[in-house]
């Protein structure tokens, strides 16, 4: 039995070797999904171990992807590859060398959707929107793709899975409501849907002209992660260290009313805060500035030097006002010699602008006075505040003793003394009058206009040669009031 049994074993011994196959190829390999594939290959008996090396079309040659005992590998891709083909080959080691298999390619192909991003922030630092969102999930995410406005329009791209923060340009106004969308987009440039809005926190101020009596308006503020939880306005007055805070629900409202009482505020400083139901998360607004003055006083007010007019007499002074000024009136103020405040002469109405220049001529003048002072001053159109101008000085000429020259004779044919006029030396006020009586006392003239001179008629008829009396009355600038007499000889 056992000789038997020997014969049938001698017998299909080389049956048995000469069926054994001792080439290495690979026996299976197909995709798993689009970034895992599985690899098996048959097995070489002198084998110790078995080299898997990886092609991918890009790359100018194989690497080493594992070494392993086994013959089959699951191979995770680092990185997808889109509707390409990646080559593998196996090495086989032996105690003799190496054997290399033939070359598979496995075909992938990425079906799977993109996983969006989730917002977290839109807020303000030093001037800039800053965006920040949660990474997608995808280990294949490429970069994000950042829109604004609903539809959504091109704005900018941000390149690398983990790069979540985005600072908007400069010249992108941090104070205007803003809409962003986002998208993630793979290694295959597949897109995730959109994610839902989100908006800058914009905080505005406004008080009617000439009032103390301040708004705060905020927009409401969609998506923060947790949800909003609550809002906090945070504002300090001009001048004080102090930081006031006044916060409200989610649900708003959103608006504060601020009356300021002290005058000598001329500004408010605030900011908005968003905080989430966890206060994790903390969106702010940019910081707004309100003047209450506005600006509304002339920045320049300008006087010349005065000119004085001594026959008049009167002072005549150039007058320049900021012609951006938008108050509509400007008082020309005068202090009078021994006074000690000054008072207003006239006052100066704006038309559509300022006037460049301009010149005023002041009437009201003594020539007994020994100065006057004048100024310009200018409200702002809230009354609160006044612009002065530098003062200007006028110092009065000295005057003379009051003094008269009256000429004696009167010859009608001679050019050189054919009419009798009084020629005073010093200034006159007011209350002149000339009268001419004949011997008899008889009035042949009278006048009270200075210059107006008698030609040796009454009436329009010659008068006879002869002695004739005048009496002339006037009051001179010192206020002295004098009144000169004598004779002319009336000679024909």
């Amino acid at each position: 039995m056992k000789s038997r049994l020997l014969i049938v074993l001698l017998f299909a011994l080389p049956l048995m070797l000469q069926g054994q196959d001792d080439s290495l190829r690979f026996t299976r390999a197909y995709v798993l999904s689009h970034q895992v594939g599985q690899l098996n290959w048959s097995r070489l008996p002198s084998a110790t171990a078995y080299r898997l090396y990886r092609h991918y079309p890009d790359q100018g040659g194989y690497a080493q992807v594992a070494l392993t005992v086994d013959t089959q590998y699951t191979d995770t891709l680092c990185r997808i590859v889109c509707d390409d083909t990646v080559g593998y080959y196996v090495d086989a080691l032996t105690a003799g060398g190496s054997r290399r298999s033939d070359t598979v390619g496995l075909h992938f192909r990425d079906t799977m959707p993109t996983t969006g991003c989730r917002l977290r922030l839109a807020t303000v630092e030093n001037g800039r929107i800053v965006l920040s969102w949660y990474p997608s999930p995808d280990p294949d995410i490429m970069g994000y793709y950042i829109c604004s406005g609903t539809p959504c329009l091109d704005y900018d791209t941000v390149w690398g899975r983990l790069n979540t923060v985005y600072r908007c340009p400069a010249d992108l106004d941090s104070r205007t409501e803003h809409t962003f969308r986002l998208l993630a987009f793979d290694s295959c440039f597949r897109a995730s849907r959109l994610t839902s809005d989100f908006h800058n926190p914009v905080l505005s101020l406004s008080a009617a002209p000439c009032s103390r009596h301040l708004q705060a308006s905020w927009n409401r503020y969609i998506h923060m992660p947790d949800s909003v939880g609550r809002y906090c306005l945070y504002y300090r007055l001009q001048g004080s260290d102090s930081l006031h805070r006044h916060c409200v629900s989610s649900d708003g409202p959103f608006t504060f009313d601020l009356t300021v009482d002290d005058l000598a505020i001329g500004s408010v400083e605030a900011w908005l805060h968003v905080y989430n139901r966890s206060d994790s998360l903390t969106a702010a607004s940019d910081t707004v500035r309100l003047l209450f003055d506005r600006g509304d006083t002339a920045a320049y007010l300008r006087l010349s030097t005065p000119v004085y007019d001594e026959n008049t007499p009167s002072v005549t002074l150039a007058v320049q006002v900021d012609t951006a000024f938008q108050g509509d009136i400007c008082h020309l103020m005068r202090q009078d010699d021994g006074d000690t405040a000054f008072h207003r002469v006239t006052t100066f109405s704006r038309g559509s602008r300022w006037p460049t220049r301009f010149t005023y001529t002041d009437t009201d003048i003594r020539r007994t006075a020994f100065r006057y002072l004048y100024r310009l001053e200018a409200p702002d159109v809230c009354r609160q505040r006044t612009t002065q101008s530098d003062t200007v000085q006028l110092l009065m000429p000295e005057v003379s003793e009051p003094a008269a020259y009256f000429s004696n004779i009167l010859l009608p044919h001679d050019p050189e003394h054919n009419t009798f006029c009084p020629h005073y030396l010093s200034p006159l006020s007011d209350g002149y009058s000339l009268d001419i009586y004949n011997r008899g006392g008889l009035r042949v003239f009278h006048t009270e206009q200075l210059g107006e001179c008698w030609d040796g008629t009454a009436s329009g008829r010659s008068l006879p040669q002869g002695v004739y009396i005048f009496r002339a009355r006037c009051r001179h600038a010192d206020g002295s009031d004098i009144t000169y007499k004598g004779t002319i000889l009336l000679i024909r």
